[in-house]
């Protein structure tokens, strides 16, 4: 701030003596800019900070989402495998093969038995003597008896 010559004329002629005036060192600016500077430094590094953890949050919650549907979907695929064990069982298949077509076996399905019948005598054919592929037409069949079935 200034001082103006009028105000110090009037000073001087009042009380006769000099004011005791003395230059003010000049305020150094580039301490309080780097001050400033460092304050905004740190609160931008806070609200990166911040936004990094909610960006984490957001994310670790997606990938829960996902482990929790992953853990469901796989206990609904052994529960499925399971089904099937049980309907690809071999008794189940030998029961409905040789069930009476009257008889009712799955009430859920309305699944009939097929009324197959065990045959008496089973024959396996073999190529007698070993031909070759080409000349299979032609070949003579013979017979083998097993007793029981194959």
């Amino acid at each position: 701030m200034a001082i103006s010559s009028q105000i110090l004329e009037t000073d001087q002629k009042k009380g006769g003596k000099k004011p005791d005036l003395h230059v003010l060192s000049k305020s150094r600016p580039w301490i309080r800019n780097f001050l400033t500077g460092m304050v905004l430094l740190i609160v931008l590094g806070i609200f990166v900070r911040v936004g990094f953890s909610a960006l984490v949050v957001t994310n670790q919650r997606n990938l829960d989402k996902t482990i929790n549907m992953i853990s469901d979907a796989s206990d609904v695929n052994r529960s499925l495998r399971f089904n099937i064990s049980e309907l690809e069982s071999a008794p189940r298949i030998y029961g409905i093969a040789f069930g009476s077509t009257e008889e009712l076996l799955d009430k859920e399905n309305g699944l009939y038995g097929l009324g197959m019948v065990e045959p008496s005598e089973v024959k396996y054919l073999t190529a007698d003597p070993p031909v070759s592929p080409e000349r299979w037409k032609d070949a003579a069949v013979s017979e083998t008896n097993s007793s029981g079935n194959g």
